[in-house]
């Protein structure tokens, strides 16, 4: 079963239902800044499980997180002084930063990190998120609500018509928030020395980086 809510009608009430459908191990598709994802508790892996299942995706390539602030990011991801300066200048925005994990535990425990010792991570500046983290104090998963490997949805219609429709037998909390910018986030890992962009994103955020990582210097 699919249960649709209007973004912009949204009620209280309403957002703290998607909470508890999200404690319970529920999946949820939301908008974000770029695309429409799919979303679930990243720390309970019953639902990280549900995610993988409904995209088809391999078990083997990790999923990325939103986080609501700093705070909640070091809970889960070693944080230097390199990346701090990075978020202080880009976040909330569409550039997800790959983190390792705090430690090997947390590597052996997450699903979401597929075995590989680290997440990606963003803070989206869409207010959908912004106010569902008012609720949860968990990470959410955020990957692309699409079958792997075929196109990201930006408007919800479409979206509707050619992914949610093909879903039964799921209960799945969805939010219309008609069409989105579109697009991907830039993905990019910094080192000690270094960073890596390892997708550049349909956004002017790579030749931003590049400025500063050149002032830093």
């Amino acid at each position: 079963m699919i249960k649709i809510y209007d973004f912009d009608a949204l009620s209280d009430k309403d957002y703290k239902d998607i909470k508890n459908h999200l404690q319970t191990s529920g999946i949820i598709i939301y908008p974000t800044e770029t695309s429409y994802a799919v979303g679930g508790n990243a720390l309970n892996n019953r639902a990280v499980q549900k995610i993988y299942d409904l995209k088809g995706r391999n078990f083997n390539k990790p999923l990325p997180v939103l986080v609501k602030d700093l705070n909640m990011l070091v809970n889960i991801a070693a944080v230097g002084r390199r990346e701090e300066d990075v978020i202080s200048k880009f976040w909330p925005g569409p550039l997800t930063i790959i983190f390792n994990l705090k430690s090997k535990k947390h590597a052996e425990n997450y699903l979401f990190a597929a075995g590989s010792g680290s997440v990606g991570a963003r803070i989206s500046p869409h207010p959908f998120a912004s106010r569902l983290f008012e609720e949860i104090d968990f990470p959410l998963i955020s990957t692309s609500a699409n079958t792997s490997g075929k196109e990201s949805f930006s408007d919800f219609n479409e979206l509707n018509e050619k992914f949610l429709s093909g879903l039964s037998g799921t209960n799945i909390l969805a939010v219309n928030a008609g069409e989105l910018a579109g697009g991907s986030s830039t993905i990019i890992k910094i080192g000690k020395k270094d960073m890596e962009i390892i997708r550049e994103g349909d956004n002017n955020v790579k030749k931003r980086l590049i400025c500063s990582m050149k002032n830093k210097g």
